[in-house]
């Protein structure tokens, strides 16, 4: 084979590969998207169904430093009929994370965000706060900064009345509980009353 052969060969080839490579970049997300759909939640959780209805009311975004406050105003909405998904609940072994925990904001309602010394400092949580906020900004669906330490509050999360739980007693729980739950019937009535 003479140079000049060899030359058109590899850019012959070169071409080939730079064409399959553009090719499959616009179908990449499509793939991914279809993929995270089949594997990101578990058999045991529901997945939403095609209408796009969810299955929970409320996504809560959290620092595991607060699991213990979190586990207890969980337990509170839980008893005051509120569905409740928290990032430990889709995590299972061999699921990938942020695909688990992606669907299950998707699969959510709305959102509360727990802010605390540690969670304004997770980054994992201000991932979380960032979906969370576009998705009340861009749908409508309500958003809960619950404040359980003195923090700093993002700009877009100071434009949300707060519930504060920085006094943790019993009664004040059951108090910010009920609030939260109310909260979140009403906007749903909300959400009923504007899609008829």
């Amino acid at each position: 084979m003479d140079m000049a052969g060899f030359a058109l060969t590899l850019i012959g080839t070169l071409a080939g590969i730079a064409g399959a490579y553009f090719a499959w970049v616009p179908l990449r997300g499509q793939i991914s998207r279809r993929r995270a759909g089949r594997t990101a939640v578990p058999a045991s959780l529901p997945a939403a169904d095609q209408a796009g209805d969810v299955n929970h009311d409320v996504f809560v975004s959290y620092s595991h430093d607060d699991a213990s406050l979190v586990r207890d105003l969980v337990e509170h909405l839980g008893c005051r009929g509120v569905g409740v998904v928290l990032d430990e609940v889709v995590m299972r072994p061999g699921v990938p994370l942020v695909h688990a925990v992606e669907q299950a904001i998707r699969d959510a309602a709305h959102g509360l965000l727990v802010f605390s010394k540690a969670s304004v400092a997770s980054g994992w949580v201000t991932n979380e706060y960032y979906v969370l906020m576009q998705r009340a900004i861009e749908t409508g669906q309500l958003f809960i900064p619950v404040l359980i330490d003195d923090v700093p509050l993002p700009e877009f999360a100071r434009t949300r009345y707060y519930s504060d739980l920085r006094d943790r007693t019993g009664e004040t729980l059951g108090r910010r509980a009920d609030e939260i739950a109310e909260a979140l019937r009403a906007a749903e009535h909300r959400s009923r009353m504007g899609a008829q």
